[in-house]
């Protein structure tokens, strides 16, 4: 009896583990074949006008920071502008950032979330001036051939596309686990899907969308999950969002693991709020309306974290000693995948002494990640303030 629960236990073990390696695995593979852009055989034909939005929550030396770097683009002037939507910062940041040709638009909520504050911008801003809208978060820094880049990209009128979010810092082990995180989701996400003909992944900032589309689709979205809602927005319409890879946005990384808890504590909700709806809209899409897309998005609910998954797949390897086990070489191969899904997806600039010092922070950031699912509940219903500094370090 015991032998047969053990077996039982095994099996739905072995078969969710596989699922979520097998997904991985097939996407990382893909992503190999991802062909970077040859922008010198682009004719630019046109100069799209771009709205850069920045909700910037506090954060005043931080936004000073990053709206300096920002304006440096090799891009007309006249055909971008800077909005800075200034939820508490101080008087004498709003005053400098005027100064600065920034426009700022003032916004106070009781409880405050990004898509509360991207939405007032929307409102306030004109129709039929801008042709697409660029998101950026309050320490984010484009490079500065950023919209040169993404407008070459959208020359056909394109809908979205995803510019490339990369490490800002790297100073700190937390930060390099971080970072690789992001370069590991953009090459499993963001290359791998488009290869395949599947829509990106939205990194929650770095994305161009047409203006008037984005106004019409985020009015529907106050969560401060808005990527999320987003993103099943888009596939639910049959929009695909588009990736290039060589157009850079430097995003702070946490610095240490207080920080790295509470931004994944939002991260963890926001993947798995209103799970099993989400799921049976997934396959009913697939079924009826042969929405493949909105379908994959639905998957990504079921897939863990990647800290997760790869300790859960380790963690399972314990099996193999067991009196009862039967599966155990199973699990062993599966960790195995998961693993070398991960070796495939990692940047040659990652593989250093400061990387491998850094993997050593593994068990804490698994055991932080399995603290975050717990107080995940909430996670998707308020605003979780996330620490940032003022200066651009370790730009790769």
């Amino acid at each position: 009896m015991i032998q047969l629960c053990v077996l039982v236990l095994e099996i739905i073990l072995l078969f969710y583990i596989g699922f979520n390696v097998a997904y991985i695995f097939i996407y990382s593979i893909a992503g190999i074949f991802y062909k970077k852009t040859s922008f010198s055989e682009i004719l630019v034909k046109k100069h799209n006008k771009f709205v850069i939005l920045i909700p910037s929550y506090k954060h005043d030396s931080v936004i000073l920071n990053s709206v300096g770097h920002n304006l440096r683009q090799n891009y007309p002037a006249d055909k971008f502008d800077i909005i800075v939507i200034a939820d508490s910062l101080q008087d004498a940041t709003i005053t400098n950032l005027r100064n600065q040709s920034v426009q700022v638009i003032e916004v106070a909520f009781e409880e405050s979330t990004k898509a509360k504050s991207i939405n007032a911008a929307l409102t306030f801003l004109p129709d039929h001036v801008y042709d697409y809208c660029l998101v950026l978060d309050v320490d984010n820094i484009i490079e500065d051939d950023f919209l040169s880049k993404i407008n070459a990209r959208l020359q056909n009128d394109e809908m979205i596309i995803q510019g490339h979010r990369t490490a800002k810092n790297l100073d700190t082990p937390f930060a390099i686990l971080d970072g690789l995180s992001e370069e590991i989701n953009n090459h499993i996400f963001r290359k791998g899907h488009v290869v395949l003909g599947v829509t990106s992944a939205l990194s929650g900032s770095g994305q161009a969308m047409k203006y008037q589309a984005y106004k019409d689709l985020m009015r529907e979205i106050q969560s401060s999950v808005e990527d999320k809602e987003l993103e099943f927005s888009l596939v639910k319409n049959r929009i695909k969002v588009q990736f290039e890879n060589d157009a850079l946005v430097y995003d702070e990384k946490v610095q240490n693991a207080a920080v790295f808890s509470s931004q994944r504590t939002r991260w963890v909700a926001s993947q798995f709020f209103d799970f099993n709806s989400v799921l049976r809209s997934g396959i009913f899409h697939l079924l009826i309306h042969g929405n493949f897309d909105f379908f994959d998005k639905a998957l990504q609910r079921v897939i863990l974290p990647r800290i997760l998954l790869i300790g859960l797949s380790f963690l399972s390897c314990l099996v193999i000693f067991l009196p009862f086990t039967q599966l155990g070489w199973y699990f062993i191969s599966l960790f195995g995948m998961c693993s070398f899904a991960y070796i495939v997806a990692i940047p040659r600039s990652y593989y250093s002494m400061n990387t491998l010092k850094a993997t050593f922070k593994l068990i804490q950031a698994f055991r932080l990640m399995v603290v975050a699912m717990s107080r995940s509940k909430s996670g998707a219903k308020t605003f979780i303030h996330t620490e940032h500094s003022s200066t651009l370090n370790n730009k790769k």
